[in-house]
């Protein structure tokens, strides 16, 4: 079974915050991650065969975001 989380959120650089996000997206067996920016919004998807990982990796993802938007707005 694929459990399946989209975090869609508002940004003032959703193109900066995007790609500072898609550094960690790299190869954990079982996890995918893929995030986007448009129209000032910056949306990850994020697939894992495990709940628990699906969780963490949500809360991961949010906190990065996070600290990208802090580092990104002006």
């Amino acid at each position: 079974m694929k459990f399946t989380a989209t975090l869609l959120t508002e940004s003032h650089d959703a193109t900066s915050v995007a790609k500072a996000l898609s550094a960690d997206n790299h190869g954990v067996e079982g996890l995918t991650v893929e995030t986007s920016a448009k129209n000032g919004m910056v949306r990850s998807i994020v697939a894992s065969d495990r709940l628990g990982t699906l969780v963490s990796s949500v809360d991961d993802l949010i906190r990065c975001q996070m600290v990208a938007e802090e580092a990104f707005s002006g």
